[in-house]
């Protein structure tokens, strides 16, 4: 590459990222440099509070405190949980601005293929969450794939008889779809849809 080895470096660590390619990794780096230095010095210190950044003890999304955003936000419903693969997915949903609830981050779902199963998930954190903070309703916002449904449906499970109200989202998303691709819309119109599938 004939661009200095810094930006080598981060074409690198960005073309990682699911969906960026080395030539996008480019651009946005060509396009920083274009940036004015104030806006330089505003991105490298953005960069420098990752370090002060961890995972939110009670839902797993990015946290600057013991605390995310949202669970330390009291306007929320403290009673509603959405539970989700991934951080991205919980943003999907935010973006609707419809859901304001709490969040779940799993960190992915049941797949005995790729040797994951429950006890590698945060399940039992989640089902702690619901008993300690009296958690009434659980909307299941997983990928409609074969393990989103595996791990929906263990969930659901594991969730009878507590007196939860369990739903997953239902139309909108086609089966082996992803929730962080789906379009506003169609994210709008499954969390409309919900279907109660244990608690009832």
């Amino acid at each position: 590459m004939i661009l200095p080895d810094c930006v080598a470096q981060l074409v690198r660590f960005l073309s990682k990222t699911p969906g960026v390619s080395e030539r996008t990794a480019v651009r946005a780096i060509l396009k920083v440099l274009q940036l004015r230095e104030e806006e330089k010095e505003e991105l490298l210190k953005a960069f420098a509070g990752l370090k002060r950044l961890g995972r939110c003890v009670e839902c797993g999304l990015p946290a600057e405190g013991r605390l995310c955003k949202v669970c330390a936000d009291t306007e929320r419903d403290r009673e509603t949980v959405c539970v989700v693969e991934q951080v991205e997915d919980a943003l999907s949903v935010e973006k609707l601005g419809h859901y304001n609830g709490l969040y779940h981050i799993l960190g992915g779902v049941i797949s005995p293929l790729e040797g994951v199963g429950p006890e590698d998930l945060a399940i039992d954190s989640l089902l702690r969450r619901l008993k300690e903070h009296r958690i009434k309703k659980v909307i299941l916002a997983l990928n409609p794939t074969v393990e989103g449904e595996a791990t929906a449906k263990f969930l659901a499970d594991r969730l009878k008889g507590t007196g939860v109200k369990v739903y997953r989202i239902r139309h909108g998303i086609p089966f082996g779809g992803t929730i962080d691709m789906a379009d506003e819309l169609t994210l709008k119109r499954a969390f409309e849809d919900l279907k109660l599938i244990a608690g009832g």
